[in-house]
Parts: C-alpha cells; structure tokens; sequence
C-alpha cells in the first residue's frame, strides 16, 4: 500500500522529469550532429549552440542550489553553499571560452561533480529522493553527451 506522502511525491516528480528530459534533447541532437557525414554548417551551428546551452543548464544547477540554501536558516554551512552554489557558472564561462575539445570537457566534469553534489543534498535529507534519482538519471545522460562532443572537436 502506498502512502499519501509517497504517492504525492511519486506525483509531484512527474512533471520535473519530463521537462528534464525534454531539456535532455537539445544535448542528444547538437551532439549527434557533430557526427553527420559532410553536415559541415550544421556542425559548426550545433556546436556553438551546445556550448552556449552547456553552460545556461550548468548555471541553472547552480541557480537549484543557490534556491535550496534561500530556504534553510541561515547557518554557517549554508554560507558555504551559497558560495559554493556560484561555481557551476563561473566554470561554465571558463568552459564556453575554453578552446577546442577542453570546453565540452569542462562541461563533463562540472555536470558530473554537480549531479554527485546534488546526489549528496539528497543524502543529507535537504532535498526529496526523486529529485536524487532525477539528478542521477541526467548526469548520466548528459556527461556522456560532453564527452561525445569534446571527442568530435579533438578527432
């Protein structure tokens, strides 16, 4: 028998991942286009498109941190998530100027780091389980997806 609470947060946790799937598919498409024989424009346009949106979703999981440490009293632990909650876009800037493959590199790494951290705050009980599932689900998604375009620049 589930409970109300469960079925609640089953419910609730629809809605997040089907919008973190759908914002899954501009990765899929500006990746696997940089594998399109002779696609060459498409290739230059999806690359500089994935770049740009890298690092808006890499900002944005910070942004969820810095929203989740909004809620919690103000201690000095929170101090640290506040800023710490800014790294994911200043690693984001430097990875959008980074030349050739090391941007899409950087992005592997900061999606990666996020979803363990994001992994943790779950663990630590400051945020709902599905939204630990939802954040390892993307990570594996999503880094893999840098990768694919960090080999694309370096082959």
């Amino acid at each position: 028998m589930v409970s109300e609470d469960e079925d609640a947060d089953r419910i609730a946790s629809r809605t997040p991942f089907l919008l973190a799937l759908a914002g899954f598919v501009p990765f899929a498409v500006l990746t696997g286009a940089q594998f399109v024989p002779g696609a060459t424009l498409a290739q230059t346009l999806g690359l500089t498109a994935l770049n740009v949106y890298a690092a808006i979703i890499l900002s944005f999981l910070g942004g969820i941190r810095w929203g989740i440490a909004v809620r919690s009293p103000s201690t000095s632990s929170e101090i640290g998530t506040f800023m710490l909650s800014v790294v994911p876009s200043l690693w984001a800037w430097a990875a959008f100027f980074a030349p050739g493959p090391w941007g899409f590199a950087m992005y592997a790494a900061g999606f990666a780091a996020m979803g363990w951290w994001d992994r943790a705050l779950v663990a630590r009980g400051h945020a709902p389980a599905w939204f630990g599932l939802l954040r390892v689900t993307l990570t594996w998604l999503v880094a893999p997806t840098m990768v694919l375009a960090a080999l694309s620049q370096a082959l």
